[in-house]
């Protein structure tokens, strides 16, 4: 028997229809019906839930399906890959980086450092004791910003002051913290880069699967919610359907689509026709 004839037969064996099939998988009835004829396979965890589910092994499935194995050919040796410097890696870093974004991380940096001189004008005018305060008010200030915002604008700042606050604490020379300050913010700024760009390019891809909503479709399949089954045909497909309204609707009705759960259409009769 064939993997189709098989998971056929497992389906049969549980009482189950195609509908009430897909539904346990979370699939449309469509790609039971593409497996069981033999023209495709499940993914990998439905096939493990499967087994699981129904008490077989993928062995069971796959018995017949699996070739008999061929002597593997000799793996060729592949080199190793070349491990390039720190400083050549970064090197070829910055030389792919547009002429847009260059300017970008150097206006980065030239504002850091312009931070960095604004703080230190405040340090050299306060005393000892109140530089410390003045590094939590720039981590103060930075965090506030950075929660209002939500742009991941400043959160490296507040990282730079806390390298800042902890040389102050030691008692280190106003450069020193001022060195600090900057390199951690950059340092900061460049590790988080790649969830800058995640962050900045999220983009949501539209589908044209909710284009049905509101269409006009024909009952293929008697809906009944109770056991449940029901499809209907439209805009080329046919889809797993229920009742709205609970009501059971013959095949053959016209039916207009109210709303879309998952794979599932939710319709209502209506009297209107297909266009």
């Amino acid at each position: 028997m064939s993997f189709g004839e098989k998971l056929q037969a497992v389906r049969r064996s549980s009482g189950l229809t195609q509908e009430q099939f897909a539904e346990e998988l979370k699939v449309s009835r469509q790609a039971v019906s593409k497996w069981e004829s033999g023209r495709g396979y499940p993914e990998i965890e439905k096939i493990l839930y499967i087994c699981n589910r129904y008490g077989i092994t993928p062995n069971d499935l796959f018995d017949e399906e699996v070739p008999h194995a061929a002597a593997a050919p000799a793996a060729e040796a592949v080199p190793a890959a070349p491990v390039s410097a720190p400083k050549k890696a970064s090197r070829s870093f910055f030389s792919n980086l547009s002429v847009k974004n260059k300017w970008l991380a150097l206006a980065l940096v030239a504002g850091t450092l312009l931070l960095s001189l604004l703080i230190g004008a405040f340090l050299k005018g306060g005393s000892a004791d109140m530089i410390p305060l003045i590094w939590v008010g720039v981590m103060v200030i930075f965090g506030v910003l950075e929660a209002i915002t939500v742009g991941l604008t400043s959160i490296w700042f507040v990282a730079g002051a806390l390298g800042g606050f902890l040389v102050s604490m030691f008692n280190g020379a106003i450069w020193l913290q001022l060195v600090v300050f900057f390199v951690v913010s950059v340092a900061c700024l460049l590790a988080a880069r790649p969830l800058v760009t995640k962050y900045i390019n999220q983009k949501t891809v539209a589908t044209n699967a909710d284009r049905v909503l509101g269409g006009i479709a024909r009952v293929t399949e008697a809906i009944d919610n109770t056991v449940p089954v029901g499809a209907v045909y439209v805009d080329g497909k046919t889809w797993s359907a229920r009742s709205e309204n609970g009501e059971n609707i013959a095949a053959g009705t016209m039916v207009r689509v109210v709303r879309m759960e998952g794979v599932k259409l939710f319709v209502e009769e209506t009297k209107e026709t297909e266009e």
